[in-house]
C-alpha cells in the first residue's frame, strides 16, 4: 500500500509540474524576450541595438506610440465600472426584493452574451446601432460582457443573507427607503460590488473581438495593440506589449481571487 501511496504522490506532483510548466514557462519566455537579445529564444527580430544583450526600447516604443491605446482601453474599463454599478447593483435589487413574472429569465438573458461569441455580438450591434459606431458603441459592447457579471455577483450576495428582514426591523425604527440603501443594503454589498468592479475591469481590459470590430478608426484598445505587434511587429515589442498588459491585469485577477474565491467561479458557470 505504501508504494501505492508514493506512485500516487509522485503522479499528482508530475500532473502539477505539467501544469505549471504550460502556464509559467510560456510568460517566462515572453517575459525575458521583452528585454533579452537572447537567440536561444528563438527569435531573430530583436528591435534593440545588434550588440546590445539587454534593451528595454521596445517598451519605450510602445509607451511612445500604443499610449493612447492604453489610455483609451484603461478608460473604458473604468466606465464599464462606474456604468454596472450604477445599473446592475439597482436591477439586482430588484430582481431579489421585488421580483416579478419574468425577472428570472431576464436574469438568465444577461447571461446570454458570456455564451456567445464576440463576432456574433458585434454583427448585431453593429446591425442594430450601426449610426453611433465607434466609441460608444465599443463601450456599449463592453457593457454587454462586463454586467452579467456584477449581476450575478450582486445577486448571489443578496440572497445570502435576509436582506428583507433587516430592512423591516429598519423601517420599525422609522428608516425611509433611501436610509434604508444607505445604512443596510448598500454596506452589505462593499463586498461583491468590489468584486464585481474588479471582475468587469478584467474583462473590460481584456476584450478584444468586440472592441477590434465596432471602433472605427484609432486609438484601438490595447488587445489590439498587441493583435498588431504580434501579427506585424518584432517578438521583442510583442512580447513587451504582453508584459504591460499582465502588469495591469494580474493584480487584478490576484485580487479576484483573494476576495472572489468560489463565487467568480460561479459566475464564469453561470451557476
Amino acid at each position: 500500500m505504501r508504494w501505492r501511496s508514493s506512485f500516487e504522490f509522485l503522479v499528482i506532483y508530475a500532473v502539477t509540474l505539467a501544469l505549471l510548466a504550460l502556464i509559467v514557462v510560456p510568460m517566462v519566455v515572453v517575459t525575458l524576450g521583452s528585454f533579452l537579445n537572447v537567440e536561444i529564444l528563438g527569435t531573430d527580430q530583436w528591435s534593440g541595438d545588434r550588440n546590445d544583450w539587454v534593451s528595454f526600447a521596445a517598451f519605450e516604443y510602445l509607451f511612445r506610440v500604443y499610449l493612447p491605446w492604453m489610455t483609451f482601453s484603461l478608460q473604458l474599463a473604468l466606465l464599464s465600472i462606474v456604468i454596472c454599478v450604477l445599473i446592475a447593483v439597482p436591477a439586482a435589487y430588484v430582481f431579489v426584493q421585488y421580483p416579478f413574472r419574468g425577472s428570472r429569465l431576464i436574469e438568465e438573458l444577461l447571461l446570454l452574451p458570456l455564451s456567445l461569441p464576440g463576432i456574433s455580438m458585434s454583427i448585431g450591434l453593429l446591425a442594430a446601432y450601426n449610426t453611433i459606431r465607434g466609441t460608444w458603441l465599443v463601450l456599449a459592447g463592453h457593457i454587454l460582457y462586463t454586467i452579467p457579471f456584477m449581476v450575478r455577483v450582486v445577486t448571489g450576495t443578496l440572497r445570502s443573507f435576509d436582506v428583507t428582514t433587516l430592512e423591516s426591523a429598519a423601517q420599525t425604527l422609522g428608516a425611509g427607503f433611501w436610509q434604508r440603501m444607505w445604512l443596510i443594503v448598500l454596506p452589505n454589498l462593499r463586498h461583491s460590488m468590489i468584486l464585481g468592479s474588479l471582475l468587469a475591469f478584467a474583462v473590460s481590459w481584456g476584450e478584444f473581438n468586440v472592441s477590434y470590430l465596432l471602433n472605427a478608426g484609432h486609438p484601438q484598445t490595447f488587445p489590439a495593440a498587441l493583435f498588431n505587434t504580434y501579427a506585424n511587429e518584432s517578438f521583442q515589442r510583442s512580447s513587451a506589449a504582453t508584459v504591460i498588459f499582465l502588469a495591469v491585469v494580474l493584480p487584478v485577477v490576484i485580487a479576484i481571487q483573494r476576495l472572489g474565491g468560489r463565487a467568480s467561479v460561479d459566475v464564469e458557470q453561470g451557476v
